[in-house]
């Protein structure tokens, strides 16, 4: 999942690095389709495999720790931008300083 992400993004960004490329440069003795295919391969590729790297990581600290830290780690989560006690909303106060 994380190669086919990376993948599809890097394919997209190698496609307007490579299209600059080519009208700031020319295409050389390749052509245009093949310059512009080969940095959205290059491209691809690397960004896939970093996203790769990263989706393993991420699932091998998820799965190695205990379930019942997984429950209590799901507990603790707040929702951002906001202060929650017990399911009720907590003023915020701001005070003065002198």
């Amino acid at each position: 999942m994380g190669f086919m992400m990376g993948g599809i993004t890097g394919g997209c960004l190698g496609f307007l690095v490579g299209g600059m490329t080519v009208l700031r440069y020319g295409p050389g003795d390749k052509g245009y389709l093949a310059t512009v295919g080969n940095q959205m391969l290059q491209t691809g590729g690397f960004l896939g495999f970093i996203m790769s790297i990263g989706m393993v990581v991420r699932a091998e600290s998820v799965d190695s720790l205990p379930p019942s830290s997984l429950f209590r780690q799901q507990q603790q989560k707040r929702p951002m931008g906001a202060f929650w006690s017990n399911g009720r909303r907590l003023p915020i106060v701001i005070e003065k300083m002198n």
